[in-house]
């Protein structure tokens, strides 16, 4: 039987597993912390309190759910109708699955952008069915397509000519266009604008104002179409989504070994021979790792082994972490104005488009801003297993805080950090400071430490023009396979990339199952 070795149980690594094993390869994964699941835990930040370690969004896609039947491996899924909560002075503006609801809801403030949303939603939505399709196979080799990648196309083709001529407009325009402008072209209320931009920015080195920040936002919907139309959220909260993911690759046939990091990737003539983890040698027939593509490359595997043309264009690949996780430990919920059950899906402080461009522009200059936008969850409200009775764990994004900050990560900017959220989260939850049990801040430099993400980046990598599809992450090195034969990636630094869907595993799986090296 041919062995391959996987670096990483993340998501991707554990998808990557079960699809290898079901084929009849013996895939080894080699954790280099003591437990799986890579950011997607859920650690106790306090006895008693279990918070969502650095993601609080899974995206898995459907196919994926069912085609390693995580039900049966003890995923238990919980239901929000609510998709945003956004909190401002004159009262919370909420995003619902159901377009009508939202369509009420805006009408709260603005009427003429109430009328508006069913149309915009539905072009989105139409846009974002095209992207999809091109989530489901591996990018097409740019100089000598095989006749299955121009099927592949074709399909893609059809998707895009059944938009009809007004939809193929807006989709052409839309994606590279900042998405400020796309929704000041639908939308007249500040808060309506900031609330169907903020999407677009999370995690990315981008402000509204950025161009491609729209195509974002059509990536994040088309991951959404892909997963059944919502986020995948489970009793136990992401680490229960990993435990399960583990589960099936263990029910496969994969070995999984924790607390094994792995610190070379062994090369010879090009071709790979192994690793080296814990000090000893480990043969295999196939590497594929989960890390992120700097990492892998840079880190991992003796520069030797790299012409310098392609170790040239690694380094400029662009992943500078800018965003920083606060989780929290409540004695009670939060005291913000808007009902409990609109609570339930993601909550948003930002009160327009300059509230979050003034937040990047800290960013920029190696700064985080005294004023952060915040998203965040507080999952112990549909999973009350999370926290003691009446109490609860908040799940805080902090966007933007550079990995290179000029000041640096040190004891006293983290403080000033934390306090920067208390504060924003006070004017809107008056008295939520004195509710705090317990903080964990973990910054892009701790996600580089800890979690071996370069740069911090929780995508593994920008979002951008030029780093997706066919250049994710480099032209030319896109279809999962690397410069060295038997060595592939299969993490979030490769199409279609991040937002924990499942999709790059599945197809790394793929490319190195029709390889012939196993």
């Amino acid at each position: 039987m041919k062995t391959a070795i996987i670096i990483g149980a993340g998501h991707n690594g554990l998808v990557t597993a079960f699809y290898l094993a079901k084929a009849g390869v013996k895939p080894v994964v080699l954790e280099a912390r003591d437990e799986v699941g890579g950011g997607a835990i859920t650690p106790e930040i306090h006895p008693g309190f279990r918070c969502p370690g650095l993601t609080h969004e899974v995206l898995l896609q459907q196919r994926v759910v069912q085609e390693m039947d995580l039900g049966r491996h003890g995923l238990a899924l919980l239901d929000s109708p609510v998709r945003t909560c956004s909190l401002s002075s004159s009262g919370p503006l909420v995003v619902y699955d159901d377009a009508r609801k939202t369509q009420e809801s805006i009408g709260s403030f603005n009427s003429r952008d109430a009328a508006a949303y069913p149309e915009f939603r539905s072009a989105i939505e139409q846009c974002a069915s095209v992207l999809a399709s091109t989530f489901e196979y591996s990018p097409p080799p740019i100089d000598r397509p095989k006749a299955g990648d121009i099927w592949n196309l074709l399909k893609t083709g059809r998707a895009f000519r059944a938009l009809g001529r007004r939809g193929g407009h807006r989709l052409l325009r839309w994606g590279p266009m900042p998405v400020a402008d796309l929704v000041r072209e639908w939308f007249d209320h500040d808060l309506v604008r900031s609330t169907l931009a903020a999407p677009a920015l999370t995690g990315t080195m981008l402000g509204p104002r950025s161009a491609g920040s729209s195509l974002v936002l059509l990536m994040r919907e088309a991951h959404r179409r892909l997963a059944g139309r919502a986020e995948l959220t489970a009793k136990g909260g992401p680490g229960a989504v990993t435990q399960a993911l583990s589960s099936a690759a263990r029910a496969a046939g994969a070995e999984l070994r924790t607390s094994t990091p792995v610190s070379e990737i062994v090369v010879r003539g090009n071709e790979v021979r192994g690793v080296i983890a814990g000090g000893r040698t480990l043969d295999a027939d196939v590497v594929i790792s989960s890390a992120d593509p700097k990492t892998t490359f840079l880190k991992l595997i003796e520069p030797s082994a790299l012409s310098p043309d392609f170790a040239g264009k690694m380094q400029n690949y662009r992943a500078a972490g800018t965003v920083a996780k606060v989780n929290l430990a409540l004695a009670s919920l939060p005291a913000f104005d808007s009902p409990k059950e609109t609570l339930t899906g993601r909550i948003l402080i930002a009160n327009d488009l300059d509230y979050l461009e003034r937040a990047f522009d800290h960013a920029k200059y190696g700064e985080f801003s005294e004023r952060p936008w915040l998203e965040l969850t507080i999952p112990s409200l549909l999973d009350a297993s999370l926290a003691p009775a009446g109490a609860h764990v908040a799940s805080i994004y902090v966007h933007y805080a550079p990995r290179g900050l000029r000041a640096g990560w040190t004891d006293t900017t983290r403080d000033a950090l934390l306090a920067a959220v208390l504060g924003v989260l006070e004017d809107h939850a008056p008295g939520l400071r004195g509710t705090v049990l317990a903080t964990q801040v973990i910054t892009p430099l701790d996600m580089e430490r800890e979690h071996g993400l370069a740069g911090g980046h929780i995508f593994h990598g920008e979002l951008a023009l030029d780093q997706l599809f066919t250049m994710r992450p480099l032209l030319g090195h896109a279809r999962y396979a690397s410069p060295v034969r038997g060595l592939y990636l299969c993490g979030a630094g490769t199409h279609p990339g991040g937002f924990m869907t499942g999709g790059s595993g599945r197809l790394a799986a793929q490319a190195a199952l029709n390889a012939s090296e196993i």
